[in-house]
């Protein structure tokens, strides 16, 4: 199906998402949508969308499934997880695990840049970050869903000059890697049994370790990806990069101990193993308001936090 098709069938849900206001955009049930925008108390309303049926769904999803070189099927496969084009996160789960039979979230990625202090940080914090990202420290941003985790890892790639030898893999490409000339993005399989040509995450470790890599950035961490991006770490790797769902900076080596555990692997001491390898961990928070900003920034290696509750831990002390 061509490119031209697939924007057509997008229309009831593009016509929302190419908002640039619009964060996310998302249902339960045909012709219902809930729209996300900007922030405040009213920035989520539901609206009918009439164009938006079920049938339509499925025929969306078929059709991405195959530009992707990906799987979808209503009784063997009914969840699909790639990008709409302008690089949009589509999520979408049908059939009999849902129970209105439908489960939809596209989290919108627009053009245009945060800054820093549009992340409540002072100029210390601010020049903190970018010394610690230009000198290869090995980083982790964490926060919940829909905090701005790969936002900000976008942002703080921004300090790295064009020729850095920036490997990313991810399963989603949401990072943006493509202005380094000397860079490569790789994409795993989110499934070893799916996608057309497509490695896995153990397959795309074997071939990052031969290419020479300053940088080496993963998308979200989760059971697919843990082990290998902590397989990276012990190779002596500088400049290595993540972004993982966490409750606190301190609570980050238990997620990434929960994903190694349910894929199957064996390693025992990952908080162990981490507090030897990881620099910095850069916490996001989300007000009820949509708001978000840095809260806490925790040296994992020395244990113990350069920002807390939004406050240096100097003046916290004062």
């Amino acid at each position: 199906m061509s490119m031209v098709l697939i924007e057509k069938l997008l229309e009831p849900l593009s016509r929302h998402y190419a908002d640039t206001d619009v964060v996310e955009v998302r249902s339960k049930a045909a012709k219902t949508l809930v729209i996300e925008a900007g922030v405040g108390a009213d920035r989520i309303r539901q609206i009918s969308e009439p164009d938006f049926t079920i049938h339509r769904m499925k025929t969306i999803c078929r059709a991405l499934a195959n530009m992707r070189g990906l799987k979808f099927s209503e009784t063997e496969k009914p969840q699909l997880s790639t990008t709409l084009p302008g690089g949009h996160r589509f999520e979408c789960l049908i059939g009999n695990s849902v129970t209105t039979g439908l489960s939809l979230s596209i989290r919108c990625k627009h053009p245009k840049q945060i800054e820093l202090t549009d992340m409540g940080l002072s100029d210390q914090m601010i020049a903190y970050i970018v010394e610690a990202v230009r000198t290869q420290r090995n980083i982790a941003i964490s926060g919940s869903t829909n905090t701005g985790k790969t936002t900000l890892l976008n942002k703080l790639l921004t300090f790295l000059p064009d020729d850095r030898r920036v490997v990313s893999a991810e399963d989603t490409p949401e990072l943006e890697v493509d202005r380094f000339f000397n860079g490569v993005s790789l994409l795993a399989s989110r499934d070893a049994s799916e996608g057309a040509g497509q490695r896995t995450w153990q397959q795309l470790y074997d071939h990052k370790m031969r290419i020479s890599p300053d940088n080496i950035l993963f998308g979200e961490i989760s059971t697919m990806n843990a082990y290998a991006a902590l397989n990276v770490l012990n190779t002596g790797a500088r400049g290595w990069m993540c972004t993982v769902h966490a409750e606190s900076p301190e609570l980050v080596p238990n997620r990434f101990q929960e994903n190694i555990n349910a894929a199957g692997h064996i390693l025992p001491d990952v908080a162990g193993f981490m507090s030897r390898l990881v620099d910095l961990v850069i916490h996001i928070k989300r007000d009820n308001y949509g708001n978000r900003f840095v809260s806490d920034i925790y040296e994992m290696k020395k244990q113990r936090y350069v920002l807390q509750d939004r406050l240096p831990v100097a003046e916290r002390a004062a």
